[in-house]
């Protein structure tokens, strides 16, 4: 089986790093991924996809970014399953990112 994916956009805002209790950090980030066509009012929308960074990765980005940084992410897709406070079934899809690349210094930016 294959599960990689492989993303270009901007950081929604910058990220917390948290420690878990076993001691490995972790961010959770939004990634703000513009479409490449307009929609019927002439607008370009955007699509925003969860994230997940451990460890030295997410520690990294702390060190780099701001809100709206241009990353590359490649990851793998991933489910998740929890229970809300009233008993019902949420079900997720996110990014466990394996590799970010700091893209502002090479991708000029131009909004159309």
């Amino acid at each position: 089986m294959i599960n990689e994916v492989i993303l270009v956009g901007k950081l929604l805002k910058v990220p917390e790093v948290i420690e878990t209790s076993s001691g490995a950090k972790v961010a959770n980030i939004i990634l703000e991924i513009k479409k490449n066509f307009k929609n019927g009012y002439g607008v370009y929308e955007s699509d925003y996809v969860s994230c997940v960074l451990w460890r030295g990765i997410a520690e990294s980005l702390m060190d780099c970014c701001q809100q709206g940084s241009m990353l590359g992410i490649k990851g793998r897709l991933q489910s998740r399953t929890y229970e809300t406070s009233d008993k019902q079934r949420i079900s997720t899809m996110e990014v466990v990112a394996e590799k970010v690349i700091y893209m502002d210094k090479y991708f000029i930016s131009k909004e159309s």
